[in-house]
């Protein structure tokens, strides 16, 4: 009796945790969302695969293929984002205001890689917004890992210190 009574307020107890598995289980995305993460995610990688090794080589004369191809790449790359978080949380996380910036930086380079691409036609500021989008994807994959948006700034302030003595300044 005594040990029936124990075991009935301890799971009892275990039951009324806030970090109990049904909390724990409904942040795991399901089986769909993991297909549709690695689908956009494969697609986005392919489309950037595409755009460097077919249409780099001849940016000069195609700039709009190379900045097409290469954002729809990136775009698939975060969709695959929003697939995995469900896209609620994924537009709340990406207007946080600490992330703000990172997301206007984004999306201002994707727009901007399509217009001078389409409209413009322009070499030099096709490649100029593609490397903007480069360094914004790079920042929003790293800044997903443990320690990724600390490590990126120290790696960069590292760079730029390096580049910033090599010119003696």
């Amino acid at each position: 009796m005594l040990i029936s009574c124990h075991s009935l307020r301890v799971s009892k107890g275990v039951r009324g945790l806030p970090g109990s598995f049904q909390s724990a289980s409904r942040n795991v995305p399901s089986a769909k969302s993991l297909l549709y993460f690695g689908v956009l995610l494969a697609s986005g990688v392919f489309f950037i695969f595409i755009a460097f090794t077919m249409f780099l080589p001849v940016i000069v004369l195609v700039p709009q293929k190379f900045g097409i191809c290469f954002t729809i790449g990136c775009a698939l790359i975060v969709g695959s984002f929003f697939a995995l978080k469900g896209p609620r949380y994924q537009l709340v996380h990406m207007s946080s205001r600490e992330r703000l910036p990172f997301t206007l930086g984004f999306v201002g380079s994707m727009v901007g890689t399509i217009y001078v691409s389409m409209w413009l036609h322009s070499y030099v500021l096709s490649v100029l917004f593609s490397l903007l989008q480069v360094v914004s994807l790079s920042y929003y994959a790293i800044s997903y890992f443990p320690g990724g948006s600390s490590g990126l700034k120290f790696i960069s302030s590292t760079i730029a210190s390096s580049v910033l003595r090599c010119f003696g300044r």
